[in-house]
C-alpha cells in the first residue's frame, strides 16, 4: 500500500520534467527555421543569390520534412518520442554549425534543407503528438499537446525578436554559430539526461502496430484520415507564408522592424492563448468546430495580409493569425487521436504532416516565383484564401468524430 504514492508520485515527477523539457526542445527547435525566416534576405544577399534560388534550401527543407514526418512519427512508435527528440537535437547543433562557417549556396542548401530538416522534424509537433500519448494516456490530452508544442509559440515571442535585433548587429553567421554551440553544449546534454530519467521512469513504448509501409498504407486506406488530410494542405501553404514569404512581403511594403517585432509577439502570444484554448476545447469533444474556427481565423488573417501599407494592419494580421496558428494542429492531432487505437498514431500523425509539409515545399517555391514575376507576394495570398476557405468546407463536411467508432 505505502508504495502505491510513491509510484504515481514518480511518474508524475517524470510527466512534468519530460514535459518541461520537451516544451525548452521545441522552443529551440523552431530556431532552426526561425532564423533562415528572420535572415532569408541578408543570406542571399550574402551568397550573392536572388530570393528564388535560396527558397531552393526552403523548399527542400519543406519536401525533405515530409518524406521525414512519417518515418519520424513510426520511429517514435517503436523506440519512444524522447529518444527521438534528442536525435533531433543532436543533428541540429550540427546541422546550424555547418551552415554558418559554409561559404557556398551548393553547402548550405543541401544542408540546410536536408539534414536541418530531418532534425528539425525530429523536434516537431510529430513526436510532441505521440509524447503527449505516452505521457498521459490520452487523458486531457488536448491541453497538454497545446502545452508542449507551445515551445514553438515562445521561439516566436522571444526568438523572433532577438534574430531581429542580431540581425542588425552583428551577420548572420555569428548568429547561426551560436544557436548551433547551444544546441551542441546545453539542448543535446538536456536531451540526453532526458532519455535516462525516461529508461528510469517509465515503460518501454508498445511496438508499433504495424511496419513502416505497412503503416501508411492503412492511415490512407482511413477515409476518416484522409478527409484530415486535404483540409491540412491549407494549413501548409499558409504556413509557407509566414515561413518563408512574410518578412520579404512587410519589408516590400516598408514595414519598421519595431512593427514586425511586435506582430510576432502578437503573434507568438495569441497562438499560446488558441492552443490552450483549443486543446481545452478538445478535450470537451468540440473537436469539429474547434478545427472549422481555427481555419476560419486563418482565412480572414490571409485576407489582411495584402494591406501591410497601412501598419497597424501588421498587428491585426499577427494577432489573428497567431490566434489560429495552433488550432489547426491541436485539433486535428486531437481527431486522429480519437478515432485510431494506439500503435498507429505516429504513424498516420506523420503522414498528415508529410502532406502538410508537399503543400509548404509547394507554397514556398511557387509564392518565391510568383513573387519574383509578379513583383509582390499578391497571388500567392488570393491562393491561400481560397485554399483556407476550402478548408472550411472540406472540415464541415467530415463526420464528427465523436460519433463516429475507432
Amino acid at each position: 500500500m505505502s508504495t502505491l504514492p510513491k509510484v504515481a508520485s514518480g511518474i508524475t515527477a517524470f510527466a512534468v520534467f519530460a514535459t518541461t523539457v520537451s516544451f525548452v526542445i521545441s522552443m529551440a527547435g523552431s530556431s532552426m527555421k526561425s532564423t533562415v525566416q528572420v535572415l532569408f534576405l541578408p543570406i542571399a544577399d550574402d551568397f550573392d543569390v536572388s530570393r528564388g534560388t535560396l527558397a531552393i534550401g526552403t523548399t527542400l527543407f519543406a519536401v525533405v520534412t515530409a518524406l521525414a514526418s512519417s518515418a519520424v512519427g513510426h520511429l517514435a512508435d517503436r523506440i519512444g518520442a524522447v529518444p527521438v527528440l534528442a536525435m533531433g537535437a543532436g543533428i541540429t547543433g550540427v546541422v546550424l554549425v555547418v551552415c554558418a562557417v559554409a561559404t557556398d549556396i551548393r553547402v548550405f542548401v543541401p544542408t540546410y534543407g536536408i539534414l536541418g530538416a530531418i532534425g528539425c522534424t525530429m523536434l516537431s509537433f510529430v513526436p510532441l503528438g505521440v509524447l503527449a500519448d505516452q505521457l498521459f494516456q490520452g487523458r486531457n490530452a488536448g491541453v497538454l499537446y497545446a502545452v508542449l508544442t507551445n515551445g514553438a509559440a515562445v521561439g516566436f515571442m522571444v526568438l523572433v525578436p532577438l534574430w531581429t535585433f542580431l540581425g542588425a548587429v552583428t551577420s548572420w553567421r555569428q548568429i547561426l554559430l551560436g544557436v548551433g554551440v547551444v544546441f551542441l553544449v546545453v539542448m543535446l546534454p538536456l536531451s540526453l539526461l532526458l532519455v535516462r530519467y525516461s529508461n528510469r521512469n517509465s515503460a518501454p513504448p508498445a511496438p508499433a502496430e504495424h511496419g513502416f509501409w505497412a503503416g501508411i498504407r492503412i492511415a490512407f486506406a482511413d477515409k476518416r484520415v484522409r478527409g484530415l488530410i486535404l483540409p491540412f494542405t491549407a494549413c501548409g501553404t499558409t504556413m509557407a507564408f509566414i515561413d518563408v514569404h512574410l518578412f520579404p512581403h512587410m519589408h516590400d511594403h516598408g514595414v519598421a522592424p519595431v512593427t514586425s517585432s511586435v506582430a510576432f509577439v502578437l503573434l507568438g502570444g495569441l497562438e499560446i492563448v488558441g492552443s490552450l484554448v483549443a486543446g481545452r476545447l478538445c478535450d470537451k469533444g468540440l473537436i469539429r468546430a474547434t478545427l472549422i474556427g481555427g481555419y476560419a481565423l486563418r482565412a480572414v488573417a490571409m485576407m489582411i495580409a495584402p494591406f501591410f501599407a497601412v501598419e497597424f494592419t501588421v498587428l491585426v494580421f499577427g494577432a489573428l493569425f497567431g490566434a489560429s496558428y495552433l488550432v489547426t494542429v491541436v485539433a486535428t492531432t486531437m481527431w486522429i487521436a480519437k478515432i485510431l487505437p494506439r500503435g498507429r498514431k505516429g504513424t498516420a500523425i506523420g503522414v498528415l504532416w508529410a502532406l502538410h509539409m508537399v503543400a509548404v515545399a509547394v507554397g514556398s517555391q511557387l509564392g518565391a516565383v510568383l513573387a519574383d514575376a509578379a513583383h509582390g507576394y499578391l497571388p500567392v495570398i488570393l491562393i491561400s484564401v481560397a485554399l483556407t476557405l476550402g478548408a472550411i468546407v472540406l472540415v464541415a463536411m467530415q463526420p464528427d468524430p465523436n460519433k463516429v467508432p475507432a
